[in-house]
């Protein structure tokens, strides 16, 4: 028996060496250092090499959760678009004189093979670059731009309008309608609002004032936030006589006169009031009563159970997003010391939009 034992050692022994002298050299030293024993100091390191792995560890589970479950639709979101129906009341008064017409003679030449949601990336494209050339001019919202970056960006913002408006009507006259096209048209709408606004503060100049461009931002995003909050209250998109198409087409005149006249024109003082000081109180003015029409219809007009939302939940469950994104931006222009508001104000407010954006087609979704 001890023969065998000692024959069966030896076998196993000259089976290890072989197994050992396959393994690369680099796995060896690595095995060799494991087994070594660990003075108070190797141990500082590894402990210290183990913090970064399971940090970085950690980081790319985040990254991988958020674009499984945050970046992605869930199967309960796409089963609720599959049974969701578009329906819009349109009272729009440039819509209904003359857009209209217009769009359904562009939208005739549109080949067949042409993607709705193609003809709205492309607007979107087209307004990015023409805002982003504009605010190579006009990064501070302080400067004046040449005449031609105002043109070509009034240019930008009317083409966007027009593709955004037929995109619909493509889809319907090629017969693929879908809600996820619904979907990527709001996305694009919410980047482009932001675009909208910085046009505004560049071409008039709010920089110079240091809370207009606060102002702005925020009421243009919570508007287009609380459109779509009725819409998620009622199921219904409702345009107004004075709504998107107007302002639009404000802001493409505003762009265009300054184009022509220079933007020291907003400058000037009318009863000791600054031009575009009084046109920016008119604008804010129309924005609270278009925001207290919404609140009366989200509180007032909600189709679910008890006068809840489309979703039977209720209808104040959408303000905590809105004021997620409003505060954090509200507090780093009042408390940072790093003045991050004032020396890059262009791209606070694109990061503000998207986070904006990124809330609104988070709410989209739900109906």
């Amino acid at each position: 028996m001890a023969q065998t034992r000692s024959g069966a050692k030896a076998a196993a022994t000259k089976h290890d060496r072989r197994y050992r002298s396959s393994l690369p050299d680099s796995f060896m030293q690595r095995a060799q250092r494991n087994q070594r024993s660990t003075t108070p100091r190797d141990m500082k390191g590894k402990s210290s090499g183990n913090f970064i792995q399971r940090f970085f560890g950690f980081f790319i589970s985040l990254c991988v959760n958020y674009i499984e479950y945050d970046c992605q639709l869930k199967h309960s979101q796409l089963a609720r678009m599959g049974d969701h129906v578009y329906s819009a009341i349109d009272a729009s008064w440039l819509d209904q004189l003359c857009m209209s017409k217009f769009w359904n003679y562009i939208v005739q030449w549109y080949p067949l093979w042409l993607a709705p949601n193609l003809i709205t990336l492309i607007g979107l494209l087209i307004n990015l670059v023409t805002v982003l050339i504009l605010s190579h001019f006009c990064y501070s919202a302080t400067e004046q731009a040449p005449s031609w970056a105002y043109f070509q960006a009034a240019i930008g913002l009317f083409l966007y309008q027009t593709l955004d408006a037929t995109d619909g009507k493509q889809a319907r006259r090629t017969q693929s309608s879908s809600p996820l096209g619904e979907l990527f048209d709001h996305g694009c709408d919410s980047l482009t609002q932001v675009f909208v606004t910085l046009n505004v503060c560049y071409a008039m100049q709010l920089g110079t004032e240091r809370h207009m461009v606060l102002t702005v931002m925020i009421f243009s995003i919570s508007l287009f936030y609380t459109a779509h909050w009725s819409t998620y209250c009622t199921g219904q998109l409702r345009f107004s006589k004075f709504d998107v198409t107007e302002a639009q087409m404000t802001v493409i005149g505003i762009l265009l006169f300054t184009s022509v006249v220079g933007s020291d024109i907003w400058n000037i003082r009318i009863f000791g009031w600054q031009l575009k000081t009084i046109c920016m109180l008119v604008c804010l003015v129309g924005a609270i009563w278009q925001f207290f029409g919404y609140m009366n219809v989200i509180f007032n007009e909600g189709v679910g159970k008890n006068g809840s939302t489309v979703a039977d939940t209720s209808v104040i469950c959408p303000l905590s997003p809105l004021l997620a994104v409003c505060i954090p931006f509200l507090m780093l222009y009042c408390k940072s010391t790093s003045r991050v508001y004032d020396q890059n104000i262009t791209l606070l407010c694109l990061c503000f939009g998207a986070i904006g954006a990124k809330a609104t087609n988070r709410l989209v979704s739900l109906f």
